[in-house]
């Protein structure tokens, strides 16, 4: 396919692609920049000169050529089922290597709204999904903590975690609301050793699985017309910490890193937090 072609059967293509506006755009712009670049070297829609066209592109940040490359592969998909290619050229281009996307947490009343809808009787459910909330814990974590792991002697409550690479830890149980919550579940188990949540499945207790897991709190989260996943419960402990003023030294090793360097994700200070701290700074300057 030459330039010229590419360039009429693309305003088909956008005509048949049902994206947003911003996304059309975007792809929009893409296919025009490819178009100019094959008319001004001679080339066709081929893959060496695909290849060309990314190499002579070095400047572009990883995130701008895979979209690029995504708007291409689309295009190219789209021609091929319209006989308009004989093969796609994109089908061996190497696709950048993206970081991973930035967590994003969540205020503690958005969180709290899903908390609500959860019904008084899903004790399990509410209890759960609180302790991820208030220490961080990964829902896989959660989920393997047992009866025995917990020690909730007055003033010192804490629990015993397996992490990632079996790597133990203890997490602080410093929420009162949580330590309640946790008393008041324990009173109702009929067992004092094994997982401290189990499945309910016909009446008998199991290994609660996490597919399970998720898709509860994706009702609830539905319910409640909030977008948040399980994850974003981690997260946002870690922010509340971080705007709290804690340290990274101590948000590492409640969560259970082993890098600092993934703590620094976490990292997401309000401007607020980020303005007093400066201003503190500058007095103590002063």
């Amino acid at each position: 396919m030459d330039a010229t072609t590419l360039n009429s059967q693309a305003e088909r293509f956008l005509a048949e692609l049902h994206r947003s506006p911003q996304t059309v755009r975007a792809y929009r712009a893409d296919l025009r920049h490819l178009t100019d670049w094959l008319r001004e070297t001679g080339h066709g829609l081929e893959r060496e000169a695909l290849e060309a066209y990314f190499t002579v592109h070095p400047h572009w940040a990883s995130a701008t050529r895979s979209r690029k490359q995504t708007t291409l592969e689309r295009f190219c998909r789209w021609a091929l089922q319209h006989h308009l290619l004989d093969r796609d050229p994109t089908l061996h281009l190497e696709h950048p290597r993206l970081p991973p996307p930035h967590p994003r947490g969540l205020r503690r009343e958005d969180i709290e709204r899903i908390f609500a809808v959860i019904p008084p009787e899903q004790t399990r459910d509410a209890l759960l999904f609180r302790l991820v909330f208030e220490t961080g814990l990964r829902i896989g974590e959660a989920l393997g903590v047992h009866v025995e792991d917990l020690d909730l002697t007055r003033g010192d409550e804490h629990l015993t975690v397996l992490g990632k690479g079996s790597r133990k830890r203890t997490v602080l149980l410093d929420d009162p609301r949580l330590v309640s919550a946790l008393r008041r579940y324990l009173r109702t188990l009929g067992y004092t050793h094994g997982p401290l949540f189990q499945a309910t499945k016909n009446g008998r207790g199991g290994p609660l699985r996490y597919q399970s897991v998720q898709e509860r709190w994706q009702g609830y989260a539905g319910r409640a017309d909030m977008a948040c996943t399980l994850h974003q419960l981690r997260h946002s402990h870690a922010t509340e910490l971080v705007n709290g003023g804690v340290s990274l030294a101590t948000i590492r090793k409640r969560l259970g890193h082993q890098h600092i360097q993934t703590t620094l994700r976490y990292a997401e200070v309000s401007d607020s937090t980020a303005d007093a701290e400066l201003r503190r700074w500058r007095r103590q300057r002063h």
